[in-house]
């Protein structure tokens, strides 16, 4: 075997070696699967943000209005505020006993509709309420709200 073949077994011996050593590193750092590490979890389970009565949130916002849903006196009660003078105020409001039939009867839900900024919900006989999409991008979201504020007033 002369020099110039020894170099040859070489140089494939070396890049051999770097082929296998970077398929290595590939795989540990690009396909090998993550894995999580165990977090301890709570022996109950405890979300302060749950544990607190929904009585007010806001549903439709603009440069002019806000309106916002509340639980007040057993009472579901609608309240805009308005920056133009003579504007805004209560709405409208339904009492317990229609709360517990609107949700007896499911006659409560959330309508998306095709705008880009705001959709529809109704409250049994309060039909067609906007409500603003960035505030609730999810309308299963804005439906669950509106069930606890009506579950709300008979606490």
């Amino acid at each position: 075997m002369d020099f110039l073949q020894w170099i040859q077994a070489g140089t494939q011996v070396i890049t051999a070696i770097t082929a296998v050593v970077m398929a290595y590193f590939a795989y540990h750092t690009y396909l090998k699967s993550p894995e999580q590490e165990p977090e301890s979890e709570p022996e109950t389970p405890n979300d302060d943000d749950a544990q607190e009565e929904l009585s007010e949130i806001l549903v439709f916002k603009t440069s002019n209005q806000k309106t916002f849903l509340s639980v007040v006196d057993k009472r579901v009660s609608c309240r805009i505020e308005d920056s133009r003078e003579g504007k805004g105020g209560i709405q409208w409001s339904l009492s317990r006993s229609q709360a517990q039939s609107i949700l007896e009867t499911h006659a409560y839900h959330v309508n998306p509709g095709y705008k880009v900024r705001t959709g529809t919900f109704t409250l049994g006989p309060r039909r067609n309420w906007l409500y603003t999409k960035s505030l609730f991008p999810e309308p299963d979201y804005l439906e669950s709200v509106l069930k606890k504020l009506l579950q709300n007033t008979s606490n």
